[in-house]
């Protein structure tokens, strides 16, 4: 079967799970996303000024409760005048900052603060909702060029490099920056690359430096030492491979398959992405 691949497939992500009326502002949300955020802020302030005066009733009661002591009590002038210092002022000092707050608590203003926190922070409302659009919006796009040459990068640099060896055509550099970027787009053009297991293949290498091959003098037992090399053979990748990947990974490996969609696959998932367009399961690791 002939794999045509068109522009189309690589494109980035798609914005059609959008409702055509919903217009994004400034901070990449709609109004109905907006008002969300503006009632999280609201509800917050009133929680923040219910706090401040549940804080002020509690502090004025121990307050009264001090003030109510009689001091005359203790004998020795320096406890009392210790703890007079040291404890019943600060509270005095708190309760009147406390009731400071109050007075001067600006509903509004603490309400923008809020509002403004939910639409830049991270954590915020406002962040929620656009993380869940992007979301929503790359687990439902198409798989890019980029991303599958990202996927061999990350494998070949990183992820499988404990258990390949590649046999890679004269040609390669041509193909990209890096090796590794290379062999992926090589691959994309309708190329094949073959893989062996790099520990096996590098143990026969090293009989054949030792002689084990040798037959007399420079004579190699080519037969033999091929036969071995042949063992050590794991598979091919070619498009056709790496869309048979591809299905695995979407029915076997979701979460394998989201990271790579939300372009957040890791070494460990770039290498099961190779494995399986190499072996077509899992054999390493």
């Amino acid at each position: 079967m002939k794999i045509i691949i068109t522009e189309e497939q690589y494109n980035t992500l798609q914005k059609n799970f959008l409702n055509e009326t919903e217009e994004l502002n400034q901070y990449g949300l709609t109004d109905s996303e907006m008002r969300e955020v503006e009632k999280v802020a609201e509800e917050e302030t009133k929680d923040s000024l219910e706090r401040l005066k549940d804080n002020i009733k509690e502090l004025e009661d121990e307050v009264n409760r001090i003030l109510n002591f009689d001091f005359s009590k203790i004998s020795d002038e320096s406890i009392r005048d210790h703890l007079i210092k040291d404890y019943v002022e600060p509270k005095k000092k708190e309760l009147q900052r406390l009731k400071n707050s109050l007075e001067n608590f600006n509903f509004e203003e603490w309400k923008k603060r809020s509002m403004e926190w939910h639409l830049y922070s991270a954590g915020g409302a406002g962040y929620s909702f656009r993380y869940k659009r992007y979301r929503d919006e790359a687990l439902n796009r198409k798989l890019t060029k980029e991303d599958i040459i990202n996927l061999f990068v990350t494998a070949l640099e990183g992820g499988s490099n404990y258990w390949y060896y590649m046999d890679l055509p004269d040609n390669i550099k041509s193909y990209g920056q890096s090796i590794s970027e290379a062999v992926g787009e090589y691959i994309l053009q309708g190329g094949k690359i073959h893989f062996y297991d790099d520990e096996l293949r590098s143990e026969i290498m090293y009989n054949l430096k030792r002689g084990e091959y040798t037959i007399e003098g420079d004579i190699i037992d080519q037969k033999r030492f091929n036969e071995d090399i042949d063992e050590t053979y794991l598979g091919f990748v070619t498009m056709d491979k790496i869309l048979e990947a591809i299905t695995i990974i979407k029915k076997e490996y979701p979460q394998i398959w989201e990271n790579i969609l939300l372009e957040q696959e890791d070494a460990g998932d770039a290498d099961v992405f190779l494995q399986l367009c190499v072996m077509g399961e899992v054999v390493f690791g």
